[in-house]
């Protein structure tokens, strides 16, 4: 690891803190903008200005000096003397919680959507906004119309098994063989049995179109 040095600007004379394999390679100072060789030592003060007594420290030798025919490393920048005692300038962690699909911070460690970007931390996906057409009167209707007409449909059996079950055998002494079949036990039977079949699917589907899903499906605007 490379040893702190101090070096003394020849312009301005503010001392400055440097690794020491800056020694005799061009550098800048970060308060006057100068460019000078770094060094070591003593330091031509400015005009008009006394300079400081260097300090009483013998002079080291360039380290780590390249090759000859080898480009040189550039020279890392010089840090003030007056800054804190890390010359590298850590900067402190932030340990919020952070939404793991944009890094942006969360509302609290608890929440689950992020308010930035969308992203559910419990389904793993990003919600997305989608643009749908409105439903008009004419398409709602359409849609209820199988609906209403399975209800018609259960109204118009119960009443034909009412009238079937309480008219049918006043009928047989008035017409002809046919009709004792109709009201035959078995026949009635089998009558009613088919009836409660059509009663079962179409109130089925009459209570999924006209109560559970009774407006149509949203369509997604494509543009």
């Amino acid at each position: 690891m490379a040893t702190t040095i101090l070096i003394v600007c020849p312009e301005c004379g503010k001392q400055i803190k440097a690794p020491d394999n800056v020694l005799g390679k061009r550098v800048r100072c970060k308060f006057c903008q100068a460019a000078f060789v770094a060094s070591q030592g003593a330091a031509k003060p400015p005009t008009g200005k006394s300079a400081k007594p260097p300090a009483n420290k013998p002079a080291k030798p360039p380290a780590n000096k390249p090759a000859a025919g080898k480009p040189s490393k550039p020279a890392k920048p010089a840090v003030d003397e007056e800054d804190d005692e890390n010359p590298y300038g850590v900067t402190d962690t932030d340990l919020a919680y952070r939404c793991p699909d944009c890094a942006n911070e969360m509302e609290s460690e608890d929440a689950i959507v992020c308010l930035i970007c969308g992203y559910n931390t419990q389904t793993r996906e990003r919600i997305h906004t989608r643009k749908i057409h409105g439903n008009t009167t004419g398409e709602q209707i359409l849609w209820l119309l199988p609906g209403i007409v399975c209800v018609l449909a259960i109204i118009s059996v119960i009443i034909f098994d009412i009238w079937y079950l309480m008219k049918i055998d006043d009928m047989v002494d008035e017409k002809e063989f046919f009709w004792g079949i109709l009201a035959h036990k078995g026949i009635k039977f089998w009558v009613v049995l088919i009836s409660l079949f059509i009663l079962f699917f179409t109130g089925k589907f009459a209570l999924k179109r006209l109560i559970i899903h009774y407006a149509p499906p949203e369509i997604e605007k494509t543009k």
